[in-house]
């Protein structure tokens, strides 16, 4: 929040929840003057008290805003592609000052960084007035001067400058006012000049500062906005969730009280019920990285596990029958041979490795040969034109080269953020990828843009087919260029498109659409006349010229669920439900294939069938995590990790449509161990994303081919991300909510006013630079637990990412020696903390990661003693999978909550938010047989559930040292 005194005094304006409202100057009931859509922030008054100034996100952009006093006579000052930020009225009246990633006049179109900029509102007239290669913002006025402070992060002395705005780019001359680390925010002039104002986050704590001294207090949670001064001896700023007044000289502050009421009815919504109980043949939908050969007669994808290769007309034919993961397929340019990524046991380095590498598999004879040996995933294979090479990525984000025929690997670029599959240039010196590209170093969003590495020498160049404009989701969406290098193909608002290149890439015309319907993975025909895309459960063959599909395919595969038989008594030496406070001893919970067929106290006479014997130990439901993401680099392992830790369901809030598809069909028709998996598919955006397979959208135009791919995938839910409008996203839920999909997202508010069904993260990232959820200090106020608590939205912490998992390991480190870790994970995971707790953490390490950490548990709290709904999430694989969750679970118990209100936000809470409480979260009879046993008490101490002994998914019992192994080799016969 902040705020802002009007000059004459009377009136003070704030930005709460994204709304601006004004109220008396001492204090009172706030009055809101913009409408809850605009998230509108950071107001600045005119010099005669009229107006204000503001950044508003209407659209997909930040742009700055005026508005009369009343709420009335609402204007647009500034528009386009680029974020214009944090506005400050001139002392005259005439000019805002703001902050942008425009490009720069001084160092040229893409500088990467905000410069201070000042608009005439008479002309609209915008002037640049610095040009360092820096981030430079938070402008604010000098009274009577054209002089402007403003914050600058350049490396060798960052701090507070000022600048005359009399001067424009390299000529203007910059001063240095205040030099100082950490995260400088709001410089403010006093009213004679001599002063300035400011805050600074730093070392976990914040400061007030004026000049070189800090009038805070020692706890105070100073927010990063500009102060204003009252006057030459007063500052008036926000602080600790409230609007303060407080000395300039130092002293005690007083608090502005005021009250800001906010009502709203959030729309009745029932999620649509899934069913567990199908069985039967059922049509493959997780169909991936579907290629076409290069006489355009064949197609090769992966799909429950296995490779399938296709001739086109024909039936799909298995290429592999094992329990390894194999996917990234791609024909070699003579079409007789594929390259793929699998797990499979390794040549090179043991049967156990378990590592995804290259391998090639000739086609003809069957036979396949190991490329790789390495132990990070080598995956996104391409091949050079001549055959001799092929391209891949590493989870490092490095685009490498091994030679086919010695298995020598060269690097062709380093870090690149989970760039795209490679694809070469027709002459094989240069290869295209579908990578971000940033507007600024300050925030991480840009646009997904073909960058061109130079194999040769030469440096990195990018090309903009069209600017602002994603090109491809990353992944295997594009660019991929033609055979004969004439032209790029990708997909472009969800369509693929082809535009014409030069020899070089360059483009040479604008993308021309030749579908009409939401495709993916295109990969062109040797004559270059034909692209093969994917689009839902067909794949389609189109001729480039004529924009005519010339092959509709249906693939005609099938899968078949597990089926479960037979009896199966547990007999539980203790008892948890999952909806009782009490923990109950001696009971017998007997399961019919894989469902709950009774509970009662044991009986001798129930020990019919299987029996499982945890007399000595404790039986919980199946553990529910909430907010994953699986990554197929993890291989056939992946699945063995979560149910290690007592993993029973887990919802993946991001995703490929179809990785996640071949995830639950492999998991469910036992291919692959695995939990039982909720998803959904890529998460909705506005223009600018930052992780690859984000839906970009930049009007409605391309938003009902999307909903509809919602629902033709039967997605569990939806997630809308942090770009997004306002407006957007509530279309998005009304229509979500017609499909019987909850919708989930970073936003608070408005989106629990329009019915937003969850929330992802205490911070999280946000557009505005700043969580309007939580403080730099880790802190939220009455405004966040007041909504989550009244609406009953549900709120997913991940405490775990934002310290709280290495708090715990600060803490006790044992975990790195756990058989799990050891065993399941690839060694960087164990490797990484170890050496972060060579040496053990001092008493001060800890508590300086406890001050940032303890607001967040006394948040989750807050909101569960309040009546809210929480719900444990972790965000991995940020954090190894399974015991993430586990260490999250102790952070809500380190906040004070109860063990059993701790187990509930990761069985009932969570099972009631994925729309399945009637058949998940608890044990009781008709329920699916999801059960966890634990040598020890979690019910007493939480950390007992770190010591799992056995687990039941869906009626499988499977013993921990079980989950330990690796499969042995077998057939995939789930798939025909």
């Amino acid at each position: 929040m902040a705020a802002a005194l009007s000059p004459d005094g009377r009136t003070i304006a704030i930005d709460l929840l994204g709304t601006l409202w004004t109220m008396p100057a001492g204090g009172g009931v706030a009055k809101p003057i913009t409408d809850i859509s605009m998230d509108a922030r950071q107001p600045s008054w005119s010099p005669d008290s009229t107006r204000l100034a503001f950044q508003a996100y209407r659209s997909s952009t930040w742009q700055i805003w005026t508005i009369k006093a009343d709420g009335t006579d609402l204007r647009a000052v500034t528009s386009g592609p680029y974020d214009d930020r944090e506005p400050s009225w001139s002392p005259d009246g005439q000019r805002i000052a703001f902050a942008s990633d425009r490009p720069s006049t001084t160092l040229g179109t893409g500088s990467g960084s905000y410069d201070i900029w000042v608009l005439t509102l008479a002309t609209g007239e915008v002037k640049q007035v610095t040009a360092d290669p820096s981030n430079e913002f938070h402008p604010s006025w000098r009274s009577g001067s054209t002089e402007i402070a403003f914050v600058s992060d350049r490396r060798e002395k960052p701090g507070v400058y000022a600048v005359n705005a009399a001067a424009s780019g390299s000529t203007a001359t910059e001063r240095l006012v205040a030099a100082s680390d950490g995260a400088v925010a709001g410089p403010s002039f006093s009213p004679d000049g001599s002063s300035v104002a400011y805050n600074v986050l730093a070392g976990g704590r914040t400061s007030l500062m004026v000049g070189d001294r800090n009038i805070a207090d020692a706890d105070e949670d100073v927010f990063p906005f500009r102060p204003q001064w009252v006057s030459q001896n007063q500052l008036l700023y926000t602080s600790d969730g409230t609007i303060k007044k407080r000395p300039a000289a130092g002293g005690a502050a007083q608090v502005v009280e005021f009250t800001a009421d906010v009502s709203f009815t959030r729309p009745a919504f029932t999620p649509k019920r899934r069913s567990f109980d199908v069985s039967g043949p059922q049509p493959v939908r997780g169909i991936m990285h579907p290629v076409v050969s290069p006489d355009g007669t064949q197609v090769a994808f992966a799909a429950v596990g296995d490779l399938w290769t296709m001739t086109i007309g024909g039936s799909p034919k298995p290429l592999t029958h094992d329990a390894w993961v194999e996917t990234d397929p791609a024909w070699s340019p003579d079409g007789a041979s594929l390259a793929y990524s699998s797990d499979r046991p390794s040549t090179g380095l043991g049967a156990g490795d378990g590592f995804m590498n290259l391998w090639v598999r000739d086609v003809q004879s069957g036979a396949d040969r190991q490329l790789t040996r390495g132990t990070a995933a080598a995956m996104q294979a391409s091949w050079s034109p001549d055959g001799s090479r092929i391209a891949f990525s590493d989870p490092e984000g490095q685009i490498q080269i091994v030679d086919v025929k010695s298995g020598a690997i060269k690097r062709a670029h380093d870090h690149l953020n989970e760039a795209g599959r490679a694809s070469w240039s027709p002459d094989g010196n240069a290869l295209v990828v579908s990578s971000l590209k940033v507007y600024s170093t300050r925030f991480r969003e840009g646009t997904n843009q073909v960058l061109r590495i130079s194999l040769d020498g030469q440096p990195d160049r990018w090309f903009d087919p069209m600017p602002h404009k994603s090109i491809g989701m990353r992944e295997d969406y594009g660019p991929v260029w033609s055979p004969d290098g004439t032209q790029m193909a990708a997909i472009i608002d969800g369509l693929l498109a082809v535009w014409p290149v030069a020899r070089d890439g360059m483009p040479r015309g604008s993308p021309r659409p030749v579908s009409t319907e939401l495709a993916g993975s295109p990969t062109w025909t040797g004559d270059s006349r034909r692209i093969l895309y994917q689009s839902g459960t067909r794949l389609k063959l189109v001729d480039v010229a004529s924009a005519r599909v010339v092959q509709d395919i249906d693939p005609h595969l099938t899968w078949t669920p597990a089926s479960r038989s037979g009896t199966k008594t547990i007999h539980a030496g203790r008892f948890w439900n999952g909806r009782t406070d009490a923990v109950q001893s001696n009971i017998d919970i007997v399961v019919d294939g894989h469902r709950i067929k009774s509970v009662e106290p044991h009986r001798d006479a129930l020990h019919a069938g299987t029996v499982v014997d945890a007399s000595n130990e404790t039986v919980i439901p199946g553990l529910i995590e909430i907010h994953t993401h699986l990554n197929k680099e993890f291989g056939e392992a992946l699945g063995r990790e979560f149910l290690a830790w007592g993993i029973t369901t887990v919802r993946n809030p991001a995703t490929n449509t179809y990785e996640t598809w071949e995830n639950r069909e492999a998991f469910e028709s036992d291919v692959r161990i695995g939990p039982r998996l909720f998803t959904t598919g890529p998460p909705f955006d506005g223009t600018r994303i930052y992780y690859p397979g984000g839906t970009s959208l930049d009007d409605t135009g391309q938003l009902p081919l999307a909903l509809q791919r919602a629902k033709d995938a039967d997605f569990d839910f939806i997630k809308t991300y942090v770009r997004l409008p306002d407006l957007m996203q509530k279309r998005i839920i009304e229509e979500a909510h017609r499909m019987g999909m909850p919708v989930t997202s970073h936003e608070l508010y408005p989106a629990v006013a329009y019915g937003a069904d969850g929330v992802e993260h205490i911070r999280g990232t946000s557009r505005r630079g700043y969580s309007p959820k939580i403080s730099g200090l880790s802190r939220s106020y009455r405004d966040v637990i007041d909504l989550l608590t009244a609406s009953k939205m549900t709120l997913t912490p991940t405490i775990g990412i934002q310290g709280g998992f290495r708090l715990q390991t600060l803490r006790d480190a044992s975990w790195i020696d756990d058989p799990r870790i050891q065993k399941l994970y690839p060694p960087s995971v164990g490797q990484r903390w170890r050496e972060q707790t060579r040496t053990p953490a001092s008493p001060e390490t800890i508590e300086q990661a406890a001050r940032l950490v303890t607001p967040q548990e006394r948040t989750v709290y807050q909101v569960v003693k309040g009546g809210g709904r929480v719900t444990a999430g972790t965000d991995a694989p940020i954090n190894p999978y399974g015991l993430s969750l586990l260490m999250e679970l102790e952070n809500y118990a380190s906040g004070g909550l109860t063990p059993v209100e701790v187990l509930r936000t990761a069985t009932t809470v969570s099972a009631e938010a994925l729309g399945a409480g009637a058949d998940l979260g608890s044990i009781e009879p008709g329920k699916l047989a999801d059960l966890v046993v634990i040598d020890g008490n979690p019910l007493a101490n939480i950390k007992d559930l770190r010591r799992v002994k056995r687990v039941m998914k869906d009626g499988q019992v499977f013993e921990l040292d079980a989950l330990l192994r690796r499969p042995a080799a077998a057939t995939s016969p789930a798939a025909r």
